[in-house]
């Protein structure tokens, strides 16, 4: 793992001019977005493709298009960590210009509140990379249910333990773990229901 790496740039910029090129009818690569980023590409990566489906965007699921992708990513994060470049089928994937101009519009905003409140902390937690990935795989695999209204909380895990990648901000890391405990709980719960309401 590599400890000294800095953010590059503001994210909440980056998804300004990703959404301004959308705009202006530039196709856009994951590639391109992880050329802005430098050397955050799996944290950035998994942050660009939960957040659409933890924020209540006004864009119908992008799930079925950015699922396998994301699924990618997480996986490469998990085996290798991040100091290994990302491979180029998830490189060559394009990001729909709906979706970067709804991140631009709303994600921005909520990403520089997040940089405000952001530090370097918790290095325990934000160097676990492929912990990390492990958890971004099982959350991943869970975007691919069909369920109604079950994508929220596993994309909800997946952007505080992406942006606690990103940031080296344990703190997010830690929020995404005790999301997952929250989220595994509520499933115990449901199906716990479940067989209540089926054995009567």
């Amino acid at each position: 793992m590599t400890h000294a790496r800095e953010p590059s740039a503001s994210l909440a910029r980056i998804f300004d001019e990703l959404g301004a090129r959308a705009a202006a009818g530039e196709d856009v690569c994951l590639g391109d977005v992880l050329r802005l980023t430098g050397s955050r590409a799996h944290g950035v990566a998994i942050l660009l493709l939960a957040l659409p489906e933890a924020l209540p965007l006004p864009i119908p699921s992008f799930g079925a298009v950015l699922g396998v992708p994301l699924l990618i990513v997480a996986t490469h994060l998990a085996i290798f960590g991040e100091d290994v470049r990302l491979p180029p089928r998830a490189l060559q994937r394009e990001i729909p210009s709906r979706m970067l101009d709804a991140l631009a519009r709303y994600g921005a905003p909520i990403l520089r509140r997040a940089e405000r409140m952001s530090a370097a902390r918790l290095a325990v937690l934000a160097e676990r990379e492929r912990l990390i990935g492990l958890l971004a795989v099982a959350m991943s695999l869970m975007l691919f249910l069909p369920i109604p209204l079950l994508n929220v909380p596993p994309a909800l895990v997946l952007v505080f333990l992406a942006w606690g990648l990103v940031q080296r901000d344990g703190l997010f890391v830690l929020l995404g773990l005790v999301a997952l405990g929250g989220l595994i709980a509520g499933i115990g719960l449901t199906g716990e229901w479940l067989l209540r309401l089926i054995s009567r």
